[in-house]
């Protein structure tokens, strides 16, 4: 609720991420209650938006290095306020929210972890989260098509997303389009 009076776009893209990261975590085999705690995750990954400046949120700009350097803080911060729910899955769903933006290839942030060493939950929320990025209008461009969506995300396999995730997402997607 905090965040739709904040940013009503984050608001919709982290319930579309939730969806379709609890999807593809059920696609990947993961047990039904880890696949809800990582559609949690999904749906609370940008929580820690909360404290960024409208300024930087809403900018239709490329950000500044010290903006994006501000913008880098919200994984950990969403991490903080998660945890602070005091729910009995806390730590499992903020492992997810602060691993988010890590690269398969370590290049990612706030941790720089590679691989196997990103939880699962969070290699799969990031590949939902670059899919529905992508495939949403955005204040600074419109919509990509699905196929160039797709080109990009295989394009960054073993990079930015994990190729098994991706794969189960490529497949899922075949069985299940996107509209």
């Amino acid at each position: 609720m905090s965040l739709q009076v904040r940013d009503g776009y984050t608001r919709q893209h982290c319930d579309r991420v939730g969806q379709l990261a609890h999807a593809l975590a059920r696609h990947c085999g993961v047990s039904p209650t880890e696949c809800d705690q990582i559609a949690l995750a999904a749906c609370m990954h940008d929580i820690g938006k909360i404290g960024t400046p409208d300024a930087i949120l809403r900018s239709p700009n490329q950000h500044t290095a010290d903006e994006q350097a501000i913008m880098r803080e919200h994984p950990v911060h969403g991490e903080r306020i998660f945890l602070a729910t005091g729910r009995h899955d806390a730590i499992a769903v903020a492992q997810v929210i602060r691993a988010h933006h890590e690269a398969f290839d370590g290049s990612g942030y706030p941790d720089g972890l590679a691989g196997e060493h990103i939880p699962l939950g969070a290699r799969i929320v990031t590949v939902a989260d670059a899919f529905d990025a992508m495939f949403s209008d955005r204040p600074y461009r419109p919509a990509m098509e699905q196929s160039q969506v797709l080109r990009i995300l295989d394009d960054a396999a073993g990079g930015l997303v994990d190729p098994y995730v991706l794969q189960c997402f490529m497949t899922m997607l075949r069985r299940w389009p996107v509209a």
